[in-house]
């Protein structure tokens, strides 16, 4: 008879399935991989969070461009880092803020030193984020905009689309002589959405031609601000 010595043979408690070797030594199973899937989403995630938010901002400004090369810059509002490598490319001189911090107050407190530091002079002419408000601020910003001894200037509000949008329409109409249509219509490539927030279009067309003559004419525009803005001048 054949010897059937434990030597020679094998029992089959001592046989392991490839599902119970795989679980001893580490393997491959389904509970793994989704647990390990999930930390590296995650971790991708974070990642991804820090170099938009934490990143991004200080090495590109936002919603920034140029209205005319040397003169006129816009943008959102910016990181001290930010504003500190726009005003040290462009060679900017004065800022004009449409109130980016209005509800801010320690942003408005890091933004003015940051002017300070680099030198540079700093407008605060708050308006409403949809770009109504007070007419007289627009004149103002006109007037500063347009003065050599101010340029280079850098424009901007908190999202760069809204109150500088309509600024930028401003200047490009009445000191560039664009056509009122080109001029709004390059809002939306600054974000400016028309259905979104059509106030903006309204306030310029109810507004100009009375910010004109203050631009040109010097003088105070009458305003209430109390009273509701409808799309019409005085309201």
């Amino acid at each position: 008879m054949p010897n059937t010595s434990s030597a020679e043979s094998t029992p089959a408690e001592q046989i392991d399935s490839p599902t119970r070797a795989g679980r001893r030594s580490g393997g491959w199973s389904w509970p793994r991989f989704a647990r390990n899937a999930f930390l590296i989403a995650a971790i991708v995630f974070l990642v991804g969070l820090f170099v938009v938010q934490g990143v991004v901002p200080n090495l590109v400004p936002k919603n920034f461009g140029v209205v005319r090369e040397g003169a006129v810059y816009r943008s959102g509002e910016l990181t001290t880092a930010a504003l500190t490598k726009v005003v040290r490319e462009h060679e900017i001189r004065t800022v004009i803020d449409f109130g980016a911090h209005d509800h801010d107050p320690a942003a408005e407190r890091r933004e003015q030193r940051a002017a300070e530091m680099l030198g540079v002079k700093r407008h605060v002419l708050n308006l409403n984020g949809d770009a109504t408000g007070d007419p007289n601020r627009y004149a103002e910003a006109l007037r500063i905009m347009n003065d050599p001894a101010a340029q280079p200037v850098l424009v901007h509000c908190a999202a760069g689309s809204q109150r500088t949008g309509c600024a930028v329409a401003l200047y490009r109409s009445l000191v560039q002589g664009w056509d009122d249509d080109d001029a709004l219509l390059e809002t939306r490539e600054y974000r400016h959405d028309p259905e979104d927030n059509p106030r903006l279009p309204a306030m310029y067309r109810a507004w100009k031609d009375e910010i004109e003559r203050a631009f040109r004419e010097g003088g105070s525009i009458p305003y209430q601000p109390d009273q509701p803005f409808n799309g019409e001048p005085g309201g």
